[in-house]
């Protein structure tokens, strides 16, 4: 079993999928300000928290992508494996070095926002 979160946002100007998780945050790639606000950090911190008590690791054996918020949920936790059996570096370093060696296809504007929810997540992750 698996903490899944539904929910999904696009940019009304520019169709942009990405998470506005505070005040702020605005389209990564038109820069709009989000209509909306919806605090999806705590929830990826506690979904990531559930499957490392699981499983003793963050990405789960299978999952499905319901939205978007689940779709960068995997995305993280596989990046926080990555980072746990590797980590002579900074967590936010190494980040920067993963999501760089990532293929973003016609998504490249994500990559700062995917970063920043990274950093964001990271520090609510309990370990041991």
């Amino acid at each position: 079993m698996s903490m899944h979160i539904m929910y999904t946002h696009q940019c009304s100007s520019c169709e942009a999928y990405y998470l506005p998780y505070k005040k702020g945050v605005n389209c990564p790639k038109c820069g709009l300000e989000a209509e909306e606000v919806y605090e999806v950090i705590s929830e990826l911190a506690k979904s990531a928290n559930y499957q490392f008590g699981m499983n003793g690791y963050y990405t789960p054996l299978a999952w499905w992508n319901g939205s978007y918020a689940d779709h960068i949920a995997l995305y993280l936790f596989q990046l926080f494996d990555a980072y746990f059996e590797e980590n002579d570096k900074s967590f936010e370093e190494f980040a920067v070095d993963y999501i760089n060696q990532s293929d973003w296809d016609d998504q490249e504007y994500a990559k700062s926002h995917i970063l920043n929810i990274a950093c964001e997540v990271f520090k609510l992750l309990k370990r041991g």
